[in-house]
């Protein structure tokens, strides 16, 4: 991502030196306390409050309150909390987001800072210390969705903490032996179907589904990763392997909302994401779906990894920010550790 680039080589100064809140520098690095705060939530840090009331914080909650796409219904990307940097106590500080902004004119130029487990872990910093409001809408517009990922991967980050803890290494033992593939599944999740190039692996709860299906297939040309091609191959999965309650029904890619597609780099691999709503063909359940198509050059095959919830009439952004993140720990593993696995 171009603006990523940007932020991540403006400044990666040492955040000790350079960050302005009283008694961080004579802060205990070692043993951090856990993070606080809720679920895709961000607590913002301004001067005072009227800059939160004004263009600046409105700026900050437009962008960060967006929208998230692909859901049924409006949930923003983060929860936003806001407090003057007066009172960003001991305990305030150890929330897992922190966005800071000052503006001050003692400042001749803008200073762009983030740090990872600075007062607590896991938890993301970013700061913006900029000479004047002009000049923050400026560095804001520039760097706001690399600020954005730094939060996101930071949010990815906790829930793969929590769920690794509760690993069921029977279930990654059999990915990694039958597909070559390394990914965090929690116990709370089961394998319902398992054949040579497809698992669906699930998780009922008492008010929500949540499940993941992987599938593999031969790389053959570029087309692979026309989206199009990419919900076309996912329906006729979904169709074969995915069936509703009623009987004829399976799930399918709603198309009443087009899905949001994007291409970037997932973990050093060429990638598409794709992000929708799914439905049942034959009856009326329906929910939110991520897939992500990428290629494995060892092996010259198509990965995808699809995501989806069932939640009716509740909010679904924090369950797909769950399995978004448990998709996010896949690796391939090298020839070493595949023929130990085989062993």
């Amino acid at each position: 991502m171009k603006t990523a680039g940007k932020l991540l080589n403006i400044l990666f100064f040492s955040f000790l030196i350079l960050i302005m809140i009283p008694g961080c520098t004579n802060m205990d690095r070692t043993g951090l306390q856990p993070s606080t705060g809720g679920t895709n939530e961000l607590l913002v840090v301004t001067n005072d409050e009227a800059t939160w009331k004004g263009r600046v914080g409105e700026t900050i909650s437009q962008f960060f309150g967006q929208e998230v796409p692909g859901l049924p219904q409006p949930e923003s990307r983060f929860n936003m909390a806001h407090i003057p940097e007066d009172n960003l106590s001991k305990m305030l500080r150890i929330h897992h987001n922190v966005f800071i902004v000052d503006i001050n004119d003692k400042y001749e130029e803008a200073i762009l800072e983030t740090k990872s487990d600075f007062w607590s872990s896991p938890q993301r910093v970013v700061k913006i210390t900029v000479p004047s409001e002009e000049a923050f809408y400026k560095e804001f517009d520039e760097n706001k969705e690399a600020f954005l990922e730094l939060f996101n991967a930071n949010e990815r980050r906790r829930v793969n903490l929590a769920y690794g803890a509760i690993e069921d290494f029977k279930i990654t033992k059999m990915l990694n032996e039958k597909y070559d593939l390394n990914i965090l599944i929690p116990k709370s999740f089961y394998v319902a179907t398992q054949e040579d190039n497809f698992v669906w692996i699930r998780r009922e709860a008492e008010r929500f589904s949540q499940a993941i299906m992987i599938y593999t297939y031969p790389y053959t040309d570029t087309v692979t990763f026309n989206y199009k091609r990419i919900i076309e191959i996912r329906d006729s999965i979904s169709k074969k392997h995915i069936p509703g309650p009623s009987e004829g029904s399976y799930m399918k890619v709603s198309m009443v909302e087009p899905p949001v597609v994007k291409t970037f780099d997932f973990n050093g691999n060429y990638a598409v994401e794709t992000r929708g709503l799914w439905d049942l063909e034959g009856d009326f359940m329906g929910g939110p779906f991520i897939n992500y198509t990428l290629i494995d050059q060892r092996h010259n095959r198509v990965v995808t990894l699809d995501g989806y919830v069932y939640n009716p009439s509740q909010e679904k952004r924090d369950l797909i920010r769950q399995l978004e993140s448990l998709i996010y720990t896949l690796s391939f593993p090298n020839e070493e550790e595949s023929n130990l696995a085989k062993k």
